[in-house]
C-alpha cells in the first residue's frame, strides 16, 4: 500500500510539473504591458486576415482571408485573397479571386515571389479545401491573380505557411502531422513537436525537418541562403541553412510566434500570440479576447539578433494577431478571426 501511495504522489507531482511547464510556455505567467504609442486605424471589410504580404515594389498588400469560425462550425465557406491599397485616403479591400472556381477555397499562409530574370510575380497560397490540402500558385499582375497550378502531396499533413523560392518551387510548414492537430491537441499541451518543413523543387517533395513544436510561419532570407521557421509553442524561430540544408540556429522570442515578414531594411517582423491559452479561448468564442503582439527582429548581427517589442494590446481593437507587414512607415497587423486589419503609422 505504501508503494502504491508513493506511485500516486509521484504521478501527481509529474502532472503538476507538466501543467506548470505548459502554462509557462503558453505565457500564463508572462507579464503583459500594452505598447501602443502610435496612431492606429482599423480598416474593416474582410474577416480573418491570417496572413499579409506587401509587394515592396508597389506598396500594395495582399491579404489571405477566411471566416475560420464558420469553417470550424462546418458551414460552407469560401475565402479570398484581397488586395489593399492601404496608403490611399480611404483604403478598400479588393477581391482578386472572385473568378477562382473553388467554392471551398480557404486560403491560409501566403507568399509573394518575384522572379529575378523576368520580374514576373507569383503568389503561393496554402489552401485548406474540404477535399484536402494543397498549395495554389497564381501569377500576380498588380491588378489580378491568374491561377496557374495546384500542387498536392501526401506530405501536406496540415500545411500552415509557404514561401516561394522559384516560379514553381517552395518550402512549406506542417504545424502538425495530422488534421487533428491544433492548439488544443494532446501533443501541444505536452509540448511534443509534430510539425515539419517540406521542400518542393518543382518536381519532387522532400521532408527536411520534423518534430517542430507547432511549425508556423516560414520565410527565406533575401539572399536565399537562410530559412526561418516559427516554432509557435516553443516560442522561438528556427534558422536553417538552405544549401546544404541543416539547422544552424534558433532565435528565442518567448512568445507564440506566428507569421514572418521582411521589411525593406532586412528586419524580420513577427505577428505573435503572447497568451496562447487565451488565443485558444478566442478561437472558440469571439467575445473572449486574445492579446496581439508584434516583434521586430534586427538581424544585422545574426549571432546576436536584436528583438524589439513594437506593439502589444489586450485584444482590442484586434485579437489574435498572426502577422505584421511593413511598408515604409506603415505597419499592417492582421488577426486570425477578426474583421479587418490594423494600420499603424510608425513614429520615426
Amino acid at each position: 500500500m505504501k508503494t502504491f501511495k508513493k506511485i500516486i504522489v509521484i504521478v501527481v507531482i509529474l502532472m503538476v510539473i507538466l501543467a506548470l511547464r505548459t502554462m509557462w510556455y503558453a505565457g500564463i505567467f508572462r507579464p503583459l504591458s500594452p505598447v501602443d504609442q502610435q496612431s492606429h486605424t482599423l480598416i474593416t471589410g474582410m474577416v480573418g486576415a491570417e496572413d499579409i504580404t506587401i509587394d515592396q515594389s508597389t506598396g500594395l498588400a495582399l491579404v489571405s482571408s477566411t471566416d475560420r469560425r464558420k469553417a470550424l462550425q462546418g458551414d460552407a465557406v469560401k475565402g479570398a485573397i484581397y488586395q489593399l491599397d492601404f496608403m490611399a485616403k480611404e483604403p478598400v479591400f479588393k477581391v482578386l479571386t472572385t473568378s477562382f472556381d473553388q467554392d471551398d477555397f480557404r486560403p491560409h499562409g501566403i507568399s509573394l515571389y518575384t522572379d529575378p530574370l523576368d520580374s514576373t510575380k507569383w503568389l503561393f497560397v496554402v489552401n485548406h479545401r474540404i477535399s484536402g490540402h494543397s498549395i495554389e500558385i497564381f501569377q500576380y499582375t498588380d491588378t489580378s491573380l491568374i491561377h496557374s497550378e495546384t500542387i498536392k502531396s501526401t506530405l501536406m499533413k496540415k500545411p500552415n505557411d509557404v514561401v516561394g523560392v522559384g516560379k514553381r518551387s517552395f518550402y512549406f510548414t506542417n504545424d502538425h502531422d495530422s488534421d487533428g492537430g491544433g492548439f488544443s491537441s494532446f501533443e501541444d499541451f505536452l509540448l511534443i513537436g509534430t510539425g515539419s518543413v517540406v521542400y518542393y523543387d518543382g518536381n519532387d517533395m522532400k521532408m527536411l525537418d520534423e518534430g517542430i513544436r507547432y511549425a508556423n510561419g516560414i520565410n527565406a532570407s533575401k539572399d536565399g541562403k537562410k530559412l526561418y521557421v516559427a516554432a509557435c509553442t516553443d516560442g522561438s524561430i528556427n534558422v536553417y541553412d538552405r544549401n546544404p540544408f541543416k539547422k544552424s540556429g534558433n532565435i528565442p522570442c518567448k512568445t507564440g510566434v506566428d507569421n514572418l515578414e521582411w521589411d525593406a531594411d532586412g528586419n524580420l517582423w513577427v505577428g505573435a500570440h503572447p497568451k496562447l491559452l487565451k488565443f485558444l479561448s478566442h478561437a472558440k468564442d469571439s467575445q473572449k479576447k486574445s492579446p496581439s503582439q508584434v516583434l521586430k527582429i534586427n538581424l544585422q548581427n545574426p549571432e546576436n539578433p536584436e528583438i524589439s517589442e513594437i506593439y502589444v494590446n489586450d485584444g482590442n481593437p484586434i485579437s489574435g494577431s498572426s502577422v505584421a507587414a511593413v511598408y515604409k512607415d506603415r505597419l499592417l497587423i492582421g488577426g486570425v478571426f477578426d474583421d479587418g486589419v490594423i494600420q499603424i503609422v510608425q513614429k520615426k
